[in-house]
């Protein structure tokens, strides 16, 4: 992939997510793109300049699709309304978790929309249009490892240990896939986060939500993810719904195997 000739945004998720842009040598410079996330809803500018930016869950809408025709469709059920395209984000965080993304928006309109525990049918999503302002792109890092999303499963090139990564996230599929990372607290085990997910959360969390990649309909999309990793028990898990399980059926990638244990270590 040529990452001189496309556009990209660079998205930090904090239960509040904070999108700042890099500064270019000789270069205009995009204004911040500051993003709140709370229990009552996302705060956020208007207008984001297209390219390489600091941005949650990003949809992108269809010509004549409004954020409420959107929400609507959820309403009645619908996980991908028609025409509407998922554009990644940072996944899952616990509160005052940070998750950091490099990816690319492109012009158009888009909404914020958070699909956590039903959050898309009761949390007010934010529109936002991103525009061709000919700003400069903020490029992403050299990656340390690469991920990959398979049909169901999880391959990693590399090994991750304590520290800081930038892990380059790839989706051959051939389905639509996405990644949460994990740490387990101490004690708990992967059956209990598996049950804690399935139970939509009785009790305390068994572990804390540290951020990943959210599905994209482009599945040629490459996102890049910086995250630092303490020692630990960590899980990387999809939640994506499987697309032909039987009607009313809430069977995931996850139940079909698509978790993966890992031992991080200093």
């Amino acid at each position: 992939m040529n990452i001189d000739a496309i556009g990209w945004a660079t998205l930090l998720a904090v239960s509040v997510l904070s999108l700042s842009c890099q500064k270019q040598a000789l270069e205009k410079e995009a204004p911040p793109f500051r993003i709140v996330a709370t229990d009552a809803g996302f705060e956020a500018p208007d207008r984001l300049a297209a390219g390489l930016r600091h941005i949650t869950m990003l949809v992108k809408l269809p010509k004549g699709m409004s954020a409420d025709d959107y929400v609507a469709a959820v309403k009645k059920g619908s996980l991908f309304p028609e025409g509407a395209l998922d554009y990644s984000g940072p996944g899952l965080t616990s509160p005052g978790a940070t998750a950091e993304m490099w990816l690319k928006v492109d012009p158009g309109h888009y909404i914020i929309i958070c699909w956590n525990d039903g959050h898309a049918k009761t949390t007010p999503v934010r529109p936002f249009t991103v525009e061709e302002l000919g700003l400069a792109d903020d490029r992403p890092p050299k990656e340390d490892l690469v991920l990959k999303l398979f049909d169901y499963r999880f391959e990693l090139d590399g090994n991750l240990h304590g520290g800081t990564h930038v892990i380059r996230i790839e989706t051959p599929g051939p389905n639509m896939h996405e990644v949460d990372f994990y740490r387990l607290h101490d004690g708990q085990t992967l059956a209990e986060l598996k049950s804690w997910r399935k139970e939509k959360h009785p009790g305390p969390a068994p572990a804390e939500a540290l951020g990943g990649a959210l599905d994209s309909h482009d599945i040629n999309r490459v996102v890049w993810l910086r995250k630092t990793f303490t020692p630990g028990h960590y899980v990387l898990h999809c939640e994506m719904p499987v697309t032909n399980a039987p009607v009313g059926s809430d069977l995931t990638h996850a139940d079909v195997g698509m978790v993966r244990e890992i031992e991080i270590k200093e």
